[in-house]
Order: structure tokens, then sequence, then C-alpha cells
């Protein structure tokens, strides 16, 4: 999958081997074949594979303070669609708003939550999506399974989720994402896992008043689920944090992010 450090994906280089025939010859003989390499060869020369340019992502710049951990650590981001302008650079202050959020952050996991422990889900009808206002920006997210990434037998359960975060603000109001954070946790596990770190799909969008940012993740998760008591396989929740913008588009009023809620959510095995 693509990454925010360079457009390649893969590199590849080789060689072919072959023996020489006799006059006469027609093709190379079991012996000629089986009693080694060949008697010469010719170069693969080294290549690359290279993303074309609307799958690249768009490098972030972390500060020396963030520990690198990324969302494709945990979720396996794979692909983006953003109906919002392409990312711009940081500027200097939402940098201080990422660095701020990324150090305050809790640690790796956190306690679970009693029901998703137990298997017997608090929520009647447990929902596979969300849609969340806060403080003027939308968080919409659905969820579907993915039975082709998945092997119930090796209990490996694939999900895709969709978000789009929009900005709803009924003033000229652009915001700036400059981070996120996620908390993820399986049926039967003890533990929330913590995800966090500065954008998302290495971006930091900027979002003028109407519009949209948008992309689709994957979460292959490792899990045996509780059938007898539930189909739910994990509850996932979060916040994404965003600073307001100054007339010129550009420059963050404050240091200090807002939040917009990633309301809570479920990965459900079909019927």
């Amino acid at each position: 999958r693509p990454i925010g450090t360079t457009e390649i994906a893969a590199r590849m280089s080789g060689e072919y081997r072959y023996c020489i025939l006799n006059e006469g010859q027609e093709k190379a003989s079991d012996e000629q074949v089986n009693k080694g390499q060949g008697e010469a060869g010719a170069e693969l020369a080294t290549f690359h594979f290279v993303f074309p340019e609307e799958q690249r992502v768009k490098p972030v710049r972390p500060s020396e303070e963030d520990d690198d951990e990324d969302e494709e650590d945990a979720v396996k981001t794979t692909t983006v669609a953003s109906a919002a302008p392409a990312a711009t650079p940081t500027p200097p202050s939402a940098k201080d708003a990422a660095t701020t959020t990324s150090s305050s952050t809790p640690a790796s996991s956190l306690p679970g939550e009693p029901d998703m422990i137990s298997g017997n889900i608090s929520t009647p009808t447990p929902n596979d999506a969300s849609d969340t206002l806060t403080s003027d920006v939308r968080v919409v997210v659905t969820s579907t399974y993915r039975p082709e990434r998945s092997d119930a037998k090796l209990d490996k359960h694939c999900f895709a989720y969709n978000v789009r975060i929009t900005n709803e603000s009924k003033s000229d109001q652009s915001i700036q994402l400059v981070s996120r954070r996620f908390e993820i946790q399986t049926v039967g596990s003890a533990n929330k896992d913590v995800v966090q770190g500065p954008g998302v799909t290495g971006r930091q969008p900027v979002l003028k008043p109407g519009e949209s940012f948008e992309y689709t993740s994957t979460a292959p998760l490792s899990v045996r689920p509780m059938l007898d008591k539930t189909k739910v396989v994990a509850r996932m929740s979060g916040e994404y944090n965003f600073v307001q913008l100054a007339d010129d588009g550009k420059t963050p009023m404050s240091s200090t992010p807002l939040k917009a809620e990633l309301g809570a959510f479920h990965f459900i095995l079909p019927e």
C-alpha cells in the first residue's frame, strides 16, 4: 500500500540462466537442465514498481516527539478518496497542535468495556455505523465485512470502514485536521488498543465550510467470535483533532486543537 515517504511500491531485479545448445540441438536435454543453474546468465536489471500519481500519499512531517505510531499498524489503511482539495503543508502552529495531541494522549492500551469483555453487548441492536456532529464538524462512518480477506477457521475477520469528515460551519470558518486517536476493542479482550498519530492516511487536509474529506480503511482483526452471545467482533470509537484557521485559510487561530468525535460503532459478522 502507498506510504508517505516514497512513491515506490517495490523493487525487482534478477537473472535468466540458459544452456548453450549444440549444433542441430533444438532444446536442452534433461541432463543439461538438471545438472545446475545453466551455463550462462542474462541479467534482469533493477527496476521499480511505482504508484500512479492519484494513488500516492502526500507525506506528513511528524515532530521529533512523535513515536511514529501510525494508523496502518492496526487498521491497515488501503485506499484514499478525498472530496476535498489536496492537503496543504502544515503551518508551524498546526504542527504544535499535532505534537501536543500526540504527547498528551494515553498509552497504547486501556482497560476494556465490561460488555465487550463478556460478550453481553449492552446495546440491544448494535450499530455498524455512526453519525456524530461535534463543534460544527460531522463525522460519518459505515462498516462492511470483507469475506474475501477473512478466514473464519483461523479467527481472521477483515472489515472495511468508510469515514467522511465534513466542515458544517455556518460561518466562513476553515479548519485543518492535525491528528487522530482511535480506540478498538475486540470481543472477549480485556483491553482496548489505542491508535494515534498525526493527520490521517498521511494527510492533514484543510476543509472550507461545506467541504468533506473521505477515506476507506480496512481493519484486519484476529478475534474468536462469541457467536452464542453476539455477532459483534469489535467496537471502535475515537476523535479527530483539528484547528480553526484565520481568514487567510492557512494560519491556525490557536495551537490548542478542537475535537470532532468519531462515534462508537461495531464490526458485526453477517448473518
